[in-house]
């Protein structure tokens, strides 16, 4: 019974983490004199890459300490959420910035990084039931891995497509705060998932030792 209210509440502050941090990327984002359409497209893109990068935090904090372990049950949903901020930044940014005009993408570097990730977070979203875990065993895994590169990819794309550390506008120049915040966290993901995978590497080394001694010949 401890087990369970412990990890609704910690679901319970990872969904008050995420939603606070959105509405942080909207409350800043609103006080851009900026059209609002254009306001709109970087909301939907910081709050997609904030949300990407907090699943990715998830399953190194479960490797760091198993008390955390609890939080691989809601990533998928976390995933999935931050997909849906993807496909709106993305359907709204062809029809106001491109005008639906798809031959853009091919001659314009940001959009053409944008593209191979996009395809990952569609098949991973399309597989992100129960049934297709089921479904695919092992290629389920092999999959969802591809989400490292898919996200190497949408940092090229932010990075590529941001505006720097200011932002003219014709009010005067602004500090891009929500832009460095969220890529602080997305480049914070990255780190800790380089950690997690080296402490899963000394983990794994450590319980093969014992098993090779065992198998040495005595003196």
């Amino acid at each position: 019974m401890a087990l369970g209210v412990d990890c609704m509440q910690k679901g319970s502050f990872l969904f008050f983490l995420i939603l606070a941090g959105v509405a942080l990327i909207g409350a800043y984002s609103a006080l851009f004199p900026l059209p609002s359409d254009v306001i709109m497209v970087r909301f939907l893109a910081l709050s997609a890459l904030f949300i990407l990068s907090v699943s990715l935090m998830m399953g190194p904090l479960a490797v760091m300490n198993p008390k955390y372990a609890s939080l691989i049950e809601p990533r998928r949903a976390v995933g999935l959420a931050g997909f849906i901020f993807a496909v709106l930044h993305i359907l709204l940014a062809i029809s106001l910035e491109l005008g639906w005009q798809l031959g853009v993408v091919f001659g314009y570097a940001p959009i053409l990084v944008a593209v191979p990730a996009t395809l990952v977070l569609l098949a991973m979203a399309l597989s992100s039931s129960d049934f297709a875990v089921q479904k695919l065993g092992a290629n389920w895994k092999r999959l969802h891995q591809l989400i490292y590169i898919a996200f190497i990819l949408i940092l090229a794309h932010f990075v590529l497509q941001s505006n720097g550390l200011f932002a003219k506008t014709s009010a005067g120049t602004f500090v891009n705060l929500a832009e460095i915040g969220v890529l602080l966290v997305a480049f914070a993901a990255v780190l800790m998932q380089l950690y997690g995978f080296y402490l899963r590497r000394k983990r794994m080394a450590s319980a093969a030792a014992p098993v090779q001694k065992q198998d040495e010949p005595a003196a």
